[in-house]
């Protein structure tokens, strides 16, 4: 039989490096769409730019993907582990301007920082750098979460995510015939 349902679209934002966590918030929004959403009546969709968003022209390719995949999105989580990225013209990385952006747009951002130790390589301690300035000035306006394994990092989006969901589920009522 039909069923009217709400759906939410959850956008992933990060750097090249944490294809595990990725991986691992697809599963947990599956498992939550699975033992949550039919008594919620909604579904959760996971998006990031390298799988929602289509080759266009006329704006920076940022903007584009802004346009495409961000802005339709209700929950942006913003992931860094070793990489910060690559510089828009708009901020110092793209995940950074996306966050930005969701932060600005009033959408619920949840931002994770893997606590890693100071790399030995040059290359590598210049983008710790760059990261840790992001996460001074994010922290001045937000809350975010260190995590120290993927362990610790499932544990504490599984609660996060459902914490979040709750609040947009109390924001955005379906009514239900």
């Amino acid at each position: 039989m039909p069923e009217q349902i709400q759906l939410f679209r959850l956008f992933v934002g990060a750097p090249s490096d944490v294809t595990e966590e990725v991986v691992i918030i697809r599963g947990l929004t599956e498992q939550w769409n699975r033992h949550f959403g039919p008594a919620a009546h909604a579904r959760l969709e996971v998006s990031n730019w390298r799988t929602h968003s289509h080759p266009a022209a006329g704006a920076r390719p940022q903007a584009l993907i802004n346009k495409q995949v961000v802005d339709q999105s209700d929950l942006v989580v913003g992931l860094f582990r070793a990489r910060f990225g690559s510089p828009t013209g708009v901020a110092d990385s793209g995940t950074e301007e996306e966050i930005r952006r969701s932060i600005k747009r009033r959408k619920t951002v949840m931002v994770y920082f893997a606590n890693l130790p100071l790399p030995k390589k040059r290359k590598a301690r210049d983008e710790f750098a760059r990261i840790e300035t992001f996460k001074r000035k994010l922290g001045q306006r937000a809350l975010y979460h260190t995590y120290t394994d993927l362990k610790a990092f499932e544990d504490a989006f599984r609660q996060h995510l459902a914490a979040a969901m709750n609040e947009l589920l109390a924001k955005h009522p379906i009514k239900v015939k």
